[in-house]
């Protein structure tokens, strides 16, 4: 006491824009999105940690100045703002990281998490972990995200274990589009954007999950079970 609660991006912009000025603080960004925000950068990168860059760097850009993909590996996909954000694949990071870039590229700048997977990574089994941590976070007021989130982590679980069937991929659209908009919060909204973009952007992997009957990166684990989506509903 006194105590000053802010957010710590605000706190990192505060020293530049008294020394230097507001204005020239603002040119770093673009006109509706001015300044520098603080990256988060995870997943499978050479450099990970916390970057205070312009809001008019490129999300390519932002990951060479990470040191580009571990390993010299190929990249496979990019979340951009956090777990809930919709995530891009290897052929779109060519995107402004501000918030207009990113909302018109389907996605959202969100808490600027980015999370970066390269080509060793099974999407499905990714997107099931997010899908269950929802699950436990979901408050349980609202019906559609408490029994939404659910089902999701369910069957993204099945299928990434080899028992789901194709019948649950457009099932995940439908249990989706009965979440978004539908809460009282935005936790709902949260929770489809992983599960939504995943299916829609890496369609094929999923359904190799469902053909082979296992996870095509972990060959060894395959399941001859193969329930379907409503049965599943009621396990």
């Amino acid at each position: 006491m006194p105590s000053c609660v802010n957010n710590v991006e605000t706190f990192a912009a505060v020293p530049y824009i008294i020394n230097e000025g507001f204005e020239k603080y603002a040119k770093m960004g673009t006109e509706r999105s001015g300044g520098t925000r603080m990256y988060c950068v995870s997943g499978q990168i050479e450099k990970p940690g916390v970057y205070e860059l312009p809001l008019t760097i490129s999300m390519r850009e932002l990951i060479d100045h990470c040191g580009g993909v571990r390993g010299g590996k190929k990249l496979k996909a990019v979340i951009p703002g956090g777990a809930s954000a919709p995530m891009l694949s290897a052929s779109e990071i060519d995107v402004k990281m501000d918030f207009d870039s990113l909302s018109k590229a389907g996605t959202m700048a969100g808490s600027g998490g980015v999370i970066v997977m390269d080509e060793t990574v099974c999407i499905v089994e990714a997107v099931s972990i997010l899908l269950k941590f929802y699950e436990h976070e979901s408050c349980g007021q609202c019906s559609q995200c408490r029994e939404g989130s659910h089902w999701l982590a369910r069957m993204f679980h099945r299928i990434e274990n080899g028992g789901g069937t194709n019948e649950d991929l457009d099932y995940i659209a439908e249990i989706c589009a009965n979440m978004a908009g539908q809460t009282i919060c935005a936790f709902a909204d949260a929770v489809t954007g992983p599960a939504l973009s995943s299916v829609r952007k890496f369609r094929s992997e999923f359904e190799q999950h469902i053909k082979e009957g296992c996870c095509p990166m972990k060959p060894g684990k395959k399941s001859h079970t193969h329930t379907s989506v409503h049965g599943a509903l009621h396990v």
